[in-house]
């Protein structure tokens, strides 16, 4: 078996290239209903049977010393499980277009890779907008209230939050030559980084170590931000740090995509 590196040149499809990639996530959409449809059964079982028995059972916890709803807490929880479960789907995709050449062939027809990135994003972005709309209706038809303003705010934030994971997870499948590395990289990293985060319970009296392994995980800072939004106790400063390391990686990933040489099998 002989390997052939392929060097890739800039794009010249400018602003029709993203358009490209976004019509091909939407037809892959299409033809994948049964994935998008399957995903809303784990946010809806977690919310009706842990974070409204929990909210019956406990009633309310503390968030930066205030008193909140178990359930709104909760409830933002469930949508960074929904934003990673999504991820799943998106490196699944990334692994394989990088596998079986179609990505080398994307940025060989003239698409920029920035806009690979934000093509590649359809999916999630529409599977965890779906599973957060039927959450949050869920949430307001138990009683719960937030202000729609500030649902659009926490809806505006996903967006970053799936950027910055996209594009760092676009970094890691360049990495991946198989679908075994894709299972076990994923296993071993996006497991952790879930639970690791504050989903359901709170900082403010968890244990030292707890609190410090949150603090050097990124969605503990993505979780926080969009909790401020909700409960309107925003930190500006987590919000920029947020939003600038979503910027960040997403220039990284773009520039790494830029200069991957890509193996292709020859068989």
């Amino acid at each position: 078996m002989k390997k052939r590196t392929i060097y890739i040149k800039p794009g010249r499809l400018g602003i029709r290239g993203i358009w490209a990639i976004i019509s091909n996530e939407l037809k892959a959409l299409k033809s994948n209903k049964q994935i998008l449809y399957s995903g809303l059964f784990s946010p809806i079982l977690y919310f009706l049977f842990y974070s409204f028995g929990i909210q019956s059972t406990f009633g309310n916890i503390e968030f930066h010393g205030t008193e909140v709803s178990f359930l709104a807490y909760s409830m933002i929880g469930i949508f960074a499980m929904s934003l990673f479960r999504e991820m799943y789907q998106c490196v699944y995709r990334m692994v394989t277009d990088k596998r079986w050449g179609i990505l080398s062939l994307k940025l060989l027809n003239g698409v920029y890779p920035p806009f690979y990135i934000l093509g590649i994003s359809t999916f999630p972005v529409i599977g965890v907008m779906l599973q957060v709309l039927i959450v949050f209706l869920l949430f307001t038809l138990c009683g719960g209230v937030i202000p729609v303003v500030r649902f659009l705010g926490i809806l505006c934030f996903l967006i970053i939050c799936i950027i910055f994971w996209v594009s760092l997870l676009m970094c890691i499948a360049l990495l991946i030559h198989d679908y075994k590395q894709r299972d076990f990289i994923m296993n071993t990293l996006m497991l952790p980084v879930l639970f690791a985060a504050p989903l359901f319970y709170s900082l403010d009296n968890a244990p030292l170590f707890l609190r410090v392994v949150s603090r050097i995980n990124p969605l503990t800072y993505q979780l926080e931000t969009m909790r401020g939004i909700a409960f309107h106790v925003i930190d500006w400063n987590c919000m920029i740090l947020v939003a600038l390391l979503a910027a960040m990686m997403f220039v990284f990933a773009s520039i790494c995509l830029s200069n991957t040489d890509f193996l292709c099998d020859e068989h």
